[in-house]
């Protein structure tokens, strides 16, 4: 059986017995990565999966770790603002210190607070801090204060939580080098080796680890519909009960759609080195030959004071990398000439009487499917209308902004969503 249906055996299981743990999996994406050093990881709304790393787990060891992916997802490690300053390592740790204390997977080299001396029950960015502040070397991913707890069988336990053979200890004493701490340099060079592999992976391990406030707000969805937790322990659901705390904020909104939109134009290159792992890793270069159509819907009651808020929003969040900003109005079909940001803001106060008709969000929707020049549709609406047809291979990002009260993003985000991304502001 290949690794890929070892999976969904294992996920087609959840359906009835882990409802949650199957929903999550379900928002994701499967992708195969024969290239990564770890058997599965997340991010990106990815599921990734290395088929001979898979191939060595046994069916309940690929079961462990599955659900351990789900928990991690659900707690939103992968999705929540990176700590500033903590390496690769350092996240996975962190993780790992707030999941391991409900879950024996010894085996699995989950990191655990004992393992570093630390107290359970913090949450991750806490954890993340601390280990930053300790030399957590990136070749050997364990603390130097905790890789020297010894076993009583002469084993050394790590602070991943694996155990290394160290050798007889009783002729210590007499070694010539005490750097080998009674192990024969051969050995050594060994156990030196796998320690710099276990760092490798677990800094790749996070390699799609990055804020995303939509991914955050669909996994607080998720959790707030769920009424079967499954096999979950108590104190994991009140921890990822406690991270759909908050709500999404517009202004994270747009600088997260910002980022999507230019990650498109980005190249990767050797003359200049990467922010997180220096000169490892290559850096990146951007073209700045974006563009972005604004489509207004002038049907609905927004008056030029919350346009021109609106308009200063839209300049602020995209002055920098954004070649071209055009603005269209429509209601049930496009109304008046298109025209540059510019020169919306110098005329506002005509959009208070162009258009006042029905509602089509098909209108920008059919305009973009025939100008594919454009990278990015942000649609300004108060939300009354049916929802459109997107064509499936429209390459165009939309973001919904939805100026209504409250009430109408909350009862209706989950229709916005299936076309793009979305978030309410109040103008």
């Amino acid at each position: 059986m290949s690794a890929l249906e070892r999976i969904q055996q294992e996920v087609e299981q959840w359906f009835l017995t882990e409802p949650l743990l199957f929903t999550v999996y379900c928002s994701h994406r499967l992708t195969i990565n024969p290239n990564m050093q770890c058997p599965l990881r997340s991010g990106q709304g990815r599921i990734e999966y290395n088929p001979p790393l898979v191939d060595q787990l046994s069916n309940t060891q690929l079961k462990a770790m599955l659900t351990v992916e789900m928990v991690r997802i659900l707690l939103k490690h992968p999705y929540s603002r990176q700590p500033s300053g903590c390496s690769g390592i350092a996240l996975k740790m962190a993780s790992d210190m707030v999941i391991s204390p409900a879950y024996n997977m010894a085996w699995a080299g989950l990191a655990h607070p004992d393992n570093f001396g630390l107290p359970v029950g913090q949450h991750f960015e806490w954890y993340a801090h601390r280990l930053s502040l300790m030399d957590i070397s990136l070749e050997e991913g364990t603390s130097d204060e905790a890789s020297d707890t010894d076993n009583a069988d002469g084993a050394t336990q790590t602070a991943n939580g694996k155990q290394m053979d160290t050798g007889n200890t009783e002729d210590s004493g007499q070694d010539e080098n005490p750097s080998t701490d009674g192990q024969d340099p051969e050995q050594t060079s060994t156990n030196d080796a796998n320690r710099q592999k276990d760092g490798d992976a677990s800094q790749d391990y996070t390699s799609l680890w990055e804020e995303d406030v939509f991914m955050n707000q669909e996994l607080t969805n998720i959790i707030n519909g769920t009424t079967h937790w499954g096999s979950l322990p108590g104190n994991m659901v009140q921890l990822i009960q406690k991270a759909t705390e908050g709500k999404i904020d517009y202004r994270n909104a747009l600088r997260a759609f910002r980022t999507s939109i230019l990650s498109q134009k980005r190249h990767l290159t050797r003359m200049r080195p990467s922010r997180r792992f220096g000169f490892d890793q290559m850096g990146s270069r951007y073209e700045f030959t974006t563009r972005l159509l604004v489509a207004i819907d002038t049907s609905g009651s927004v008056g030029s004071n919350g346009l021109a808020r609106f308009f200063r929003i839209i300049t602020t969040f995209f002055k920098y990398g954004i070649q071209e900003i055009d603005v269209l109005m429509f209601d049930t079909m496009v109304q008046g000439k298109l025209m540059t940001l510019t020169e919306a803001k110098k005329n506002k106060q005509t959009f208070e009487v162009e258009g006042r008709g029905g509602t089509d969000f098909q209108v920008p929707i059919d305009y973009v499917t025939a100008h594919p020049d454009y990278d990015a549709l942000i649609i300004l609406t108060d939300g009354e209308a049916p929802m459109p047809k997107v064509p499936a291979l429209l390459r165009t990002k939309i973001l919904w902004v939805i100026d209504n009260a409250e009430y109408f993003y909350k009862r209706h985000y989950e229709a916005f969503r299936k076309t793009g991304r979305v978030c309410w502001m109040e103008l």
